[in-house]
């Protein structure tokens, strides 16, 4: 039976409660008893972390959003959104940031988020973080450990609490550009970057640890995160192996080299580790739960989790040190892997035939199964892939293009007219030999019309005898064949 983060261990008492059971457990937020920080209360910004940090320096960096991402993309998760004093054209850019993490996901529960826009006095561009925390739930990936209410949802395929996931809060004060095309102009802060920042966090990418006077905290009652179960000093050893409460711990979260040890996320990144915000002078609600600033600057592709934004900045993709930490944790991370299909070279007619290259380039490939080009298959291999279909009709008409993982169907590429096939090298409507198309080629179609396999008047090579092979005769009516 899942435990809510409100029934958790009693010494937190209500100060506990107050931060996780009554009110959204913020990214940008500290936890634990009062007097582990400033203030109990976890809605007072000088006691919690200041949010996401905006940096008036024009950057004038991009990173578009995944390659496989479009309007068309297959959304592997269903986020839906309680909007609160959101203007019209907020929404939009809102909505964006949700269809990119929709692609992303993958969960059969829907994940329900409540954004508010207001005056965040504390001058955050944004903050946020999960509503609920659950542990000790079927297939949980680690015992006695907190899991975000998105993620456990998605694990146990079972919504596990009435309330939203998540709650985001926007600054209706700060200088946003809400457009979706990435061009941030000077001055302005990408209001799609922020949100698809802030959605991370509530969907897992948050830590439980805090600092104080010398000494560092992990867990919520005693209890870690799963980014906890993740992270290590510079020497490889596990935070949550060192004294709980310690000056030992304390030193190690502002020591500006603390990593990530999951083997997605080190994959993610080359092989080596991802490196996380850790800087000598604690920031609350900023250090742990991000990743470093310097390492990952503006423009780099794992930009989006650091703590600050620049003006003139976008990445509207998460990136693939955040997507391989999120599969450390136990998302699975969906969005289709098929990111280009090209055209080749295509041979000439041959025997009424020809062959066509397809190149498929996909991100990576699935661990089983085989890929699909128009129904021939074809063993996974590094990519891009060439493959070559054999044997086509060589029929003058558009051809369609389909292509799929096996283990995957759902991540398919359609492409219609694709490429148009060559005309035929010998007459394929003079059915009676006779060297040129004419009335007993006709006669001897409608006498096979209807036919739907091994038809011997399919002129056009699609296996049937139909009206498109009528048009076609009648097209090549009067015709000498080339001898």
């Amino acid at each position: 039976m899942p435990i809510k983060s409100t029934l958790v261990k009693k010494f937190a008492g209500a100060i506990l409660g107050m931060c996780i059971g009554l009110i959204p457990v913020k990214a940008q937020r500290v936890f634990g008893p009062k007097g582990w920080h400033q203030d109990a209360n976890c809605e007072v910004h000088e006691g919690c972390g200041h949010g996401l940090e905006g940096i008036p320096l024009d950057a004038f960096t991009q990173v578009p959003p995944p390659d496989f991402f479009s309007p068309n993309a297959v959304r592997e998760a269903n986020i839906i959104v309680n909007y609160n004093a959101f203007p019209a054209e907020v929404i939009m850019a809102f909505d964006y940031a949700v269809d990119i993490w929709s692609v992303l996901l993958t969960s059969n529960v829907t994940i329900r988020i409540d954004a508010t826009w207001e005056d965040l006095e504390s001058g955050a561009l944004a903050q946020a973080g999960p509503n609920n925390l659950h542990q000790n739930f079927a297939n949980a990936p680690f015992s006695d450990t907190f899991y975000p209410a998105a993620l456990a949802n998605a694990i146990v395929d079972t919504d596990l609490s009435e309330q939203s996931d998540i709650t985001c809060s926007f600054n209706s004060t700060s200088n946003w550009y809400f457009g979706t095309d990435g061009e941030t102009p000077a001055g302005q802060y990408d209001f799609v970057t922020a949100a698809l920042h802030e959605i991370g966090h509530g969907l897992g990418f948050i830590g439980s640890a805090y600092f104080t006077n010398g000494f560092g905290f992990l867990g919520t009652a005693n209890t870690p995160y799963a980014y906890d179960q993740f992270t290590e000093t510079a020497d490889s050893i596990a935070l949550l192996n060192l004294p709980n409460g310690s000056q030992t711990l304390g030193g190690a979260l502002t020591s500006n080299e603390v990593y990530w040890n999951g083997a997605a996320g080190m994959d993610a990144v080359g092989g080596g580790r991802p490196r996380l915000y850790a800087p000598t002078n604690y920031q609350p609600g900023s250090s742990y739960s991000h990743l470093n600033e310097s390492t990952y600057p503006a423009g780099s592709p794992n930009s989006l989790m650091t703590p600050a934004i620049n003006t003139a900045e976008s990445n509207h993709n998460p990136g693939p040190a955040m997507l391989g930490m999120f599969e450390d944790m136990g998302w699975v991370i969906g969005g289709c892997l098929i990111t280009e299909v090209v055209l080749g070279e295509q041979s000439e007619c041959n025997n009424d035939t020809y062959t066509q290259e397809i190149i498929v380039t996909y991100q990576a490939a699935p661990n089983t199964g085989l890929i699909s080009v128009n129904g021939t298959l074809y063993s996974l291999t590094e990519s891009p892939k060439t493959v070559v279909l054999n044997g086509l009709p060589a029929n003058g008409i558009p051809v369609d293009l389909t292509v799929f993982f096996t283990s995957d169907p759902d991540c398919q590429v359609l492409i219609s007219d694709a490429f148009l096939a060559p005309l035929a090298c010998y007459c394929v409507t003079d059915l009676n030999g006779s060297g040129l198309t004419e009335i007993q080629d006709i006669l001897l179609l409608l006498a096979d019309f209807g036919c739907t396999s091994n038809c011997e008047a399919d002129v056009t090579g699609d296996g049937a005898s139909s009206v498109q092979d009528v048009l076609a005769m009648l097209a090549a009516f009067g015709e000498v064949c080339p001898s």
